[in-house]
């Protein structure tokens, strides 16, 4: 090409001014001086110095080479032609903005060159002006296309990582528009419900919603445009079933593309996730259940009957009617428990426990207290005979014998009535004079029904006579402490030991806790029982240590009473220090129920206890409703499953929910598990299955007394 082509470009570039560029441009030219004149022009510019060749062939080896952002092409060139260059960069797709500047001026040239990707054409003579502002608008126009390229990839990544959130999550996620039909539905709503997700979009959310929780739910949707809003409710599927019950929280958002208002200003849209709680809920019924509720028979317990009686007094007295209260014990329980093991034992409670309810009314309430002790209340009555008449059908009815194991075995019923307002007007003394009545009817021969009498005292001395025993015994030495093993069911080592007192009376031979306790709480002594048995732990292991033998963590029960009382810590602390026992081989067993009273008192005194390394395990737990909330905040080492819910393990088919709910709590929250009453090895193998190790019950050793739980004891 003729240098003076070129000329003209350069002569008026003379007056830019430098602005420093960072693209990689490259000259390709035949004609050295339009070459050496255009990266001239370049450079002055701010460019980066162009790299240039001479050749079609050369510069198709520079650019799969190196990168660059921009070619100035020439179209004659002496080995290929500009167009053919054109045509090599399409087939190798390389990424590279392409300006022409030839001489060929002709109209198919330009078309051509634009046709094989040529993002701009100048012809030659340029105008330096005008080629800057061109090469300018394309190199902007390239960025402006990648910066575009790469928002799209950025979003195609964004909308593949939200679809698998969204699918991947457990949750049911949707959105809804502002008639509450769906907008959008995550794959599991659809498989859930049953639906496909193209059937679920326009449909309205109530309508998988089940029918008895439409109307709760109505009002929460109506209420999200207020702001947020969460609610529990059941879904059904395809066919109606339910699919399970699930906590909704709704969100309001108004950033759907259009109508995202209506008129009067309020949010539309409406974001939901759906959580199935199905599990939840029924382990939190179950526990719910349990709180008012006996865990063998199904019947209420004595907190739901004391609250009945109290609604039942209150309504007697509006109507001036009148309340029984009846105490019923099994006569020669005892015997056929001891015959025939705890588990047919259990077996026949039940079966008692339906014969009583069978002569009962509706309104009437039937609740087991414990043991084989029941408590009747028989609301609305006119006369003391309506009573007498159910008390003696039951007597009637218990009398026939019940078929366990094969055998026919025959148990009675003894029951004592307590009237309202005859024989009290309020709970306790009701129930207290029933117990009495109850007794009453023991000592006359059992198997009978008897009201309560003022003349009663023959009781009560016996009650008064047995108290001052209780405290003799506890002042002249006749309690005694037996350790029960606590075993880790996988290396058979004992790796605790319950502390249980007994009691060596002087004419009954040995009581166990059972006999006593109830007493000895009533009179006000378990302070001092309690202190005693720490003091006496305590003196064991000082005794195995200095002996050179592995002393075990040591459990005592520590009754709510004594936990309240002011001076526990010091006194607890005192009696460690006494015998150089380190904290942490103490551990003080308490149930739920310390927390009905003043929480945060309780709360406290636990705190000071575990900062000094006196564990804390909760016994019975799941026994006694309160909230499964206080394990986040109470310093709490060790949880024990009760025996009821062991033995339930044979004898059920739902695979033992309770204790599988907490041993899973056990586990996270970092919580050693025990499990309490393991009586037989396919207990012990479904217990170690769910991952519950240490173990406590007759399967391992009965309660030892001293001497022989330290022959167990491994030395050092």
């Amino acid at each position: 090409m003729p240098k003076s082509s070129a000329s003209s470009g350069a002569n008026q570039s003379e007056a830019l001014p430098v602005q420093v560029k960072t693209h990689r441009l490259l000259v390709v030219d035949d004609d050295a001086g339009f070459r050496e004149s255009l990266c001239f022009l370049l450079k002055r510019k701010g460019y980066p110095a162009p790299v240039a060749c001479a050749g079609g062939r050369e510069s198709i080896k520079l650019l799969m080479e190196m990168p660059f952002d921009l070619v100035l092409l020439d179209l004659l060139l002496p080995d290929v032609s500009g167009l053919e260059v054109l045509g090599m960069l399409r087939q190798a797709s390389l990424d590279v903005a392409v300006v022409v500047i030839s001489g060929d001026s002709t109209i198919d040239s330009a078309i051509g060159a634009l046709r094989l990707g040529a993002d701009d054409y100048v012809r030659k003579p340029y105008v330096s002006e005008m080629l800057l502002h061109t090469i300018e608008n394309v190199l902007r126009r390239r960025e402006l296309e990648k910066s575009q390229r790469q928002l799209a990839a950025e979003l195609e990544r964004s909308e593949r990582k939200y679809h698998f959130l969204v699918d991947a999550s457990p949750d049911l996620i949707f959105t809804l528009d502002e008639q509450f039909n769906f907008s959008f539905v995550s794959k599991r709503v659809a498989s859930q419900s049953g639906c496909g997700v193209d059937d679920l979009l326009r449909k309205p959310f109530l309508s998988i919603v089940h029918q008895e929780d439409l109307e709760r739910t109505r009002c929460t949707l109506e209420r999200v445009s207020q702001g947020a809003c969460s609610t529990e409710l059941r879904l059904i599927r395809r066919d109606e079933s339910v699919c399970g019950h699930f906590e909704v929280s709704l969100i309001p958002v108004d950033s759907f593309p259009a109508n995202s208002f209506k008129g009067n200003g309020r949010r539309c849209g409406i974001y939901g996730v759906a959580r199935d709680i199905s599990v939840q809920k029924l382990n939190n019924d179950r526990l719910a259940f349990l709180a008012f509720h006996d865990a063998l028979t199904g019947l209420p317990n004595r907190a739901l009957y004391c609250d009945r009686v109290g609604l039942a007094i209150v309504q007697a007295k509006r109507n001036r009617m009148k309340v029984a209260s009846m105490f019923v014990d099994l006569d020669r329980f005892k015997l056929a428990n001891d015959t025939f093991g705890h588990q047919k034992g259990d077996e026949l409670l039940k079966e008692a426990a339906g014969r009583l309810q069978n002569s009962l009314r509706e309104t009437d309430t039937l609740a087991r207290i414990g043991g084989d002790e029941f408590t009747i209340l028989l609301p609305g009555l006119r006369t003391r005979e309506d009573a007498a008449c159910v008390a003696d059908k039951l007597v009637s009815d218990m009398a026939k014998p019940f078929a366990l194991a094969g055998i026919e075995v025959f148990l009675t019923a003894s029951v004592g009535i307590a009237m309202y307002p005859d024989d009290g007007e309020d709970i306790e003394t009701l129930l207290r004079h029933a117990d009495l009545a109850m007794y009453h009817v023991k000592s006359r021969g059992k198997n009978g029904a008897g009201f309560f009498s003022s003349t009663m005292g023959e009781h009560t001395s016996g009650r008064l006579l047995f108290e001052n025993e209780i405290r003799r015994g506890l002042e002249s030495g006749e309690f005694e402490l037996h350790y029960q093993c606590q075993v880790d069911s996988i290396t058979q080592k004992t790796v605790g030991l319950e502390a249980l007192s007994r009691w060596q009376h002087p004419s009954k031979g040995l009581l166990s806790a059972g006999s006593f306790v109830p007493m000895v709480e009533e009179i006000g002594l378990m302070p001092a029982l309690t202190y005693w048995v720490l003091q006496t732990a305590c003196q064991d292991l000082q005794r195995w240590r200095d002996q050179g033998l592995d002393i075990p963590r040591v459990s005592v029960n520590i009754a709510p009473c004594v936990l309240e009382q002011d001076d526990f810590h010091e006194r607890l602390l005192d009696i460690l220090h006494e015998h150089s026992i380190p904290p942490e081989c103490l551990e003080i067993e308490i149930t739920e129920n310390v927390l009905v009273g003043d929480r945060q008192k309780v709360t406290d005194r636990l705190l000071r206890l575990s900062r000094e390394r006196v564990r804390i395990a909760i016994d019975d737990f799941g026994t006694q409703y309160s909230s499964l909330g206080y394990l986040r905040y109470l310093p709490v080492n060790t949880l024990k499953i009760d025996q009821s819910f062991v033995r339930e393990i044979e004898r059920i088919d739902d695979n033992s929910p309770i204790i599988r709910a907490i041993v899973a709590i056990a586990a996270g929250l970092d919580l050693d598990v025990v499990a309490e009453g393991v009586e037989t090895e396919v207990q012990a193998g479904f217990l170690r299955k769910l991952g519950c190790r240490k173990m406590q019950g007759f399967l391992y050793g009965q309660p030892l007394p001293v001497e022989k739980t330290e022959a167990l004891l491994e030395p050092l």
